[in-house]
């Protein structure tokens, strides 16, 4: 009998599916002073052995595109396509294009490193809507599908005060790019925190808006806060469903998604490590 059986463990669901996805971010060599871990190719290659069955999307982030090898970032982008997993350029990608004024020939040079998925996000009527919908035709045009990220204003400009979004305000920025194809609106976790008691309600009507299997939630970085995402994970199984789709999840996090998604709370050392997750007992 296998250990599988013996042990009565999950079966992951085949890809492509539209809910308990996982999505990763891959820093690459980018890790100090803010990462504790990294993602060479050949650290890759064994990572994707053992959990590439679980990831669905892997976000690389645009140092690494700005700042590796490119023959190297084709061969990393490759290795996660014979997993199928796919690829996709991080809002930032778009935000550093835009402020550069070359979108059209950075979604150009992306398509041809082998991005076939593009994020964008809301701009705050800095770009008109003729202009965004004639980018996302050029990544469109170049191979590529769309996700559309919603931000906090803070998370496309300097502001004062961030404030959150009602559920209208993110159904009607984020329609249009869905409108034109776009798969997946994701909301960045920014702006969950700023919902803070309302997020359920808020986000619950943009749920039932445009369906759980177009949604996904983006838990917070180790480079803001060290155990916040672990805080994250469990708060979103229980607002949105243990089905729903996270991103923004580190490689060395991957495994232990599974057995929190079906209840167990394996890492009990955290409670005593970190005494703020100790209300996450229960939970």
């Amino acid at each position: 009998m296998s250990i599988r059986k013996l042990f009565d463990l999950s079966h992951t669901e085949p890809k492509p599916r539209s809910k308990n996805q996982i999505w990763i971010k891959d820093v690459g060599f980018d890790e100090a002073p803010w990462y504790h871990e990294r993602m060479g190719l050949i650290e890759l290659e064994d990572f994707l052995e053992v959990a590439g069955e679980k990831i669905d999307y892997v976000k690389i982030t645009t140092p690494q595109i700005l700042g590796h090898p490119e023959a190297w970032l084709k061969r990393k982008i490759a290795l996660y396509k014979r997993y199928s997993i796919q690829p996709y350029l991080d809002h930032g990608f778009f935000l550093r294009a835009y402020r550069k004024n070359v979108v059209d020939e950075a979604i150009e040079a992306a398509a041809n490193l082998g991005f076939a998925v593009m994020e964008f996000m809301n701009t705050f009527d800095d770009v008109p809507s003729w202009q965004l919908k004639a980018w996302r035709q050029r990544a469109i045009d170049c191979g590529m599908s769309l996700i559309y990220e919603h931000h906090p204003e803070s998370g496309w400009r300097t502001v004062e005060q961030a404030k959150a979004s009602n559920a209208k305000q993110i159904i009607s920025s984020a329609e249009p790019f869905l409108e034109h194809g776009a798969f997946t609106v994701l909301i960045d976790h920014e702006e969950i925190e700023l919902q803070a008691e309302e997020a359920k309600d808020v986000l619950s009507e943009v749920i039932e808006y445009f369906g759980r299997d177009r949604m996904a939630f983006e838990v917070t970085s180790p480079k803001e806060a060290e155990i916040t995402w672990y805080a994250n994970i469990i708060d979103y199984f229980q607002l949105f469903g243990t089905d729903c789709n996270i991103t923004n999840i580190m490689p060395s996090q991957v495994m232990l998604i599974d057995p929190l998604r079906s209840g167990e709370r394996p890492a009990d050392i955290l409670f005593d490590r970190y005494p703020e997750l100790k209300s996450l007992k229960r939970k």
